[in-house]
């Protein structure tokens, strides 16, 4: 990796009103990584992308690219960023080849050079069939696959993809990461927001965690495991829905999913353990117990729990 900045966030501070959506943000980023930007809904991690690209303007402090600050407005930011954006493309009224191939001829890319990967990405992406629609008739999951194919028509230096996968099938989401991992490159840094920690945990060189709008982790992903402690991640299956697991959870301030009468959770080591054992106790209540070490998505889930224990017990949605 690099040593050359080519991305900085200094002292970056957003406000709405009484809200920090950022706060004092120093970060910086060279070339050659895949950084994952994570946090919990609401920690900020949109705006920041949103100011870089220069959508929002920061109430104070300084965003620079190639050490040139970035102002709403200033187009040599869209030749060196390519922003995949949370919500739905502005090219509604042009078709997805159009919309891609569009994308690809703004970025500099000679025609016949834009044309090529238009039917590249096409053909990667399955939009073949649907490559005359308006982008604006798109379902949910089409709408996403034509603004991944805009966002990647001409590569730039920069990139900077909000919750790239959002709304595909596994598949998709497969083939997505794969596309992203083939960018990564010396010469390019890619910047992504995902909520997916577990399967974009396969493409991350780097993770820089939001909480609050304020940066609480900054690292590389085995960092954030080590980080973390000694944890376990234990998945129990009830046979009888008379044990109260969701209690003995709520009152250790874990994050857990349910799936049925199937709950996942990480702990530390000592705590799920005795949790087990207090459970186990019960004879006739559990069907299943698998016990295993952690990912990054269940290492971040620990970090949480330190940082807001107060605030954390909750149950999560299966992705």
């Amino acid at each position: 990796m690099s040593d050359t900045v080519w991305v900085s966030f200094e002292q970056v501070t957003k406000r709405y009103g009484s809200t920090w959506a950022n706060r004092d943000i120093n970060v910086s980023f060279a070339p050659g990584q895949i950084v994952g930007i994570l946090g919990p809904n609401g920690a900020g991690k949109t705006t920041l992308l949103r100011q870089l690209v220069g959508l929002t303007r920061p109430t104070s402090g300084t965003i620079r690219v190639f050490d040139r600050p970035v102002r709403p407005g200033q187009r040599w930011v869209k030749n060196l960023i390519a922003y995949l954006p949370q919500h739905p493309l502005a090219l509604g009224d042009l078709t997805v080849e159009e919309a891609i191939l569009t994308s690809a001829r703004l970025r500099g890319r000679l025609l016949a050079d834009a044309q090529q990967q238009t039917r590249t990405l096409l053909e990667d992406l399955d939009l073949t069939s649907i490559r005359t629609r308006l982008v604006g008739s798109l379902s949910g999951g089409e709408h996403r696959l034509a603004g991944i194919a805009s966002a990647l028509a001409a590569p730039t230096p920069v990139m900077a993809l909000d919750e790239p996968t959002n709304e595909l099938d596994p598949l998709m989401r497969r083939r997505v990461w794969d596309l992203i991992q083939a960018l990564k490159s010396p010469d390019r840094l890619i910047l992504l927001v995902s909520h997916n920690i577990l399967e974009a945990e396969r493409v991350l060189d780097r993770v820089v965690i939001l909480h609050q709008g304020t940066v609480h982790y900054d690292g590389s992903p085995a960092a954030l495991r080590q980080d973390a402690g000694d944890v376990l991640t234990v998945t129990i299956t009830l046979n009888d829905p008379a044990l109260d697991v969701v209690r003995d959870l709520a009152d250790h301030h874990l994050v857990w999913e349910r799936q049925n009468q199937t709950y996942t959770f990480t702990a530390p080591r000592p705590v799920a353990l005795h949790l087990l054992a207090h459970w186990l106790k019960q004879s006739g209540h559990i069907a299943s117990v698998t016990v295993n070490e952690p990912t990054l998505e269940d290492a971040y889930l620990v970090l949480r729990q330190k940082w807001a224990p107060e605030s954390s017990s909750e149950e999560r949605t299966r992705s």
